[in-house]
Parts: structure tokens; C-alpha cells; sequence
């Protein structure tokens, strides 16, 4: 099964252990980047935030075990992309590696 790890346990994960990939796309992350996107994708269980650079980056929606769906944000390659759609319709274990 592919895996998709996240550095820490983020709330949008609702504690799912794996998901279906539904869709990839491109985004920007800049200064017009509405706060409510940032914060659903950065916070984590414990309160701490992961930053996000302004940047483009890759957008995975997911529909978690739970059937919560949740996306997040990658950093953008022509590799990452290839891989991540040619992975649509498939399960990927979500890892959670704790950060010290």
C-alpha cells in the first residue's frame, strides 16, 4: 500500500489511518491566501503550526477511512506530481512521524 506521511498528528486527520486519493492539484500560497486554508492545513493536535513557505505547492484531497475527506499540501515537483496522479483511486496509509 502507498503511504502518505505526515510530519506530527494534524487535526485534519481526525485520527484516520488511511485514505483514497480523489484528486491533485497545483496552488499558491502567497500574501492573498485566505488564513482559514493555512490554518486547516498547518494546525496540529498539540496547537503547533507547521509554516508554510509562499510558494507553489501540490494539493491532495483525500476521503479518509471515517469518510472525512481532508487535503494537504506538498511541496511541488515533477516527480511528486507524476507519482501522486498516477495514484489517483488509490489507498495510502497514513504515517504519522512525531516530530522532537
Amino acid at each position: 500500500m502507498n503511504k502518505i506521511k505526515f510530519l506530527g498528528n494534524y487535526v485534519k486527520l481526525h485520527n484516520q489511518t488511511s485514505a483514497e486519493l480523489l484528486q491533485v492539484n497545483f496552488t499558491q500560497i502567497d500574501e492573498d491566501t485566505p488564513q482559514e486554508l493555512i490554518d486547516y492545513d498547518t494546525l496540529k493536535v498539540d496547537g503547533s503550526r507547521y509554516k508554510l513557505d509562499c510558494t507553489y505547492y501540490i494539493q491532495l484531497i483525500f476521503l479518509g477511512n471515517y469518510g472525512i475527506p481532508f487535503s494537504t499540501l506538498r511541496n511541488i515537483s515533477y516527480e511528486k506530481m507524476e507519482y501522486y496522479v498516477s495514484n489517483i483511486s488509490k489507498e495510502f496509509e497514513i504515517e504519522i512521524k512525531e516530530v522532537k
